[in-house]
């Protein structure tokens, strides 16, 4: 039985090469797909950030 699909959004971004290798490397040892590494990384950098984001927004 396939796999329900998720809601997504298209996402397309250039970065440097070295990071883009450093993914490749780290997908292949850890045998997850780019799409969730960047998924998970992107959702903990955000969450890390929100709140001080916030504040500077505000202006506190």
């Amino acid at each position: 039985m396939p796999r329900a699909k998720k809601e997504a959004e298209n996402f397309s971004c250039k970065i440097a090469t070295d990071v883009y290798r450093m993914l490749e490397e780290y997908c292949k040892v850890s045998g997850l797909s780019k799409t969730a590494v960047v998924e998970k990384a992107i959702e903990r950098y955000v969450k890390e950030n929100m709140a001080p984001m916030k504040e500077i927004a505000e202006g506190k």
